[in-house]
């Protein structure tokens, strides 16, 4: 049941309402129209209720996406500094490999990856 389509969620709040209590259903039964307005009215205040957590404001949503943006760049700064290290330094015999290289590139491709999507038009967005 596809519960993301309003008129199926205020469907089911109604009938959720209805069979809530017993005096309700009594209701129903002796004067169908009012009860059911009644319920219909109670239903949109549900759902309309706000909900627990509000929308951050602009500044506060900025902040957020700055921060998720600096951490990734510094991902990315720290993951090419360790694949640049691990290419240009000497191995010396005996010594053990504590990165992979290959780990690491996917690490920096991806990094690289979601940077390049943050530039890229919504698919959402309409045309200008």
């Amino acid at each position: 049941m596809n519960m993301s389509n309003p008129q199926i969620r205020s469907a089911q709040l109604l009938v959720q309402n209805a069979l809530a209590s017993p005096e309700i259903l009594e209701e129903l039964k002796s004067n169908p129209r009012k009860t059911l307005e009644k319920l219909r009215d109670q239903s949109v205040m549900q759902l309309s209720a706000p909900s627990p957590l509000p929308n951050p404001d602009q500044p506060t949503n900025n902040t957020i996406w700055l921060i998720v943006v600096i951490a990734f760049v510094i991902v990315l700064v720290g993951m090419a500094a360790v694949l640049g290290i691990g290419v240009f330094t000497p191995f010396s015999p005996g010594s053990v490999q504590l990165t992979k290289t290959d780990t690491i590139l996917t690490v920096l491709m991806s990094v690289i990856s979601f940077l390049a999507g943050l530039l890229s038009p919504s698919p959402v967005s309409k045309p200008s």
